[in-house]
């Protein structure tokens, strides 16, 4: 854009890169007037790294793009965005102080912690005792990677947020339940917008539901840019 009225900072999901989670949406948000900025989380893409946080490490990526983009291209009104993994990066984020021109954050399907994103999965894909190997592998983590899987939540960052928030999920979601995005939901202090997509599954709300989405999209956005 030559002159955008915003910022939005896309963060893609996990083992994933922005340009396919966000392609569908791209132009739509274009079409408002925002500059885009896709981010390769790390371990992913063209970002270096090999062990992924599932958030709790990505946080602290997510405020320094914040920073450097402030700094380097003029502090624009910004919005964080992010889907699946890249939802609990931004929503992690607001456990910081983050700058003033940081309007709003669009959640899609994210969930709330590692240690229980990765348990729901040990359970039912692998059927295994996630009780029993989330400890271990959290050790592991902790020992390689410098965090355990529980040591940071979305819930925990929520509870002093003060930056609105839109949250997007599908009610047919069998990755991360639903319910992981209500319990963000209701742990929010701040301005907050739910919007459950009948029949989408995970990271397909605005698939499912393109002009439900983009109304509820765009009027999030205008309400608090300015």
């Amino acid at each position: 854009q030559e002159k955008p009225v915003g910022r939005l900072i896309l963060f893609h999901g996990y083992r994933s890169i922005a340009e396919t989670d966000f392609g569908p949406v791209m132009a739509f948000y274009y079409s408002l007037g925002y500059e885009l900025i896709l981010v390769d989380q790390r371990a992913h893409g063209k970002s270096s790294g090999i062990w992924i946080g599932f958030g709790v490490l990505e946080r602290y990526d997510c405020l320094a793009w914040i920073r450097y983009l402030n700094e380097e291209y003029g502090s624009l009104p910004t919005y964080l965005s992010g889907i699946s993994m890249g939802c609990a990066t931004v929503l992690m984020t607001l456990g910081f102080r983050l700058p003033e021109n940081v309007k709003g954050v669009i959640a899609d399907c994210g969930f709330t912690s590692p240690k229980e994103i990765i348990r729901q999965v040990i359970r039912q894909r692998l059927h295994l005792p996630g009780f029993l190997l989330v400890p271990c592998l959290s050790l592991f983590s902790k020992i390689f990677a410098g965090y355990y899987f529980g040591e940071y939540s979305t819930l925990e960052a929520l509870k002093e947020n003060q930056i609105p928030i839109l949250f997007i999920h599908g009610k047919e979601d069998r990755f991360v339940p639903p319910e992981m995005t209500l319990r963000n939901f209701e742990a929010c202090r701040a301005e907050k917008q739910l919007l459950m997509v009948e029949g989408a599954s995970h990271g397909t709300a605005y698939l499912q539901d393109r002009p439900g989405v983009e109304r509820a999209v765009a009027a999030f956005l205008e309400k608090y840019r300015k």
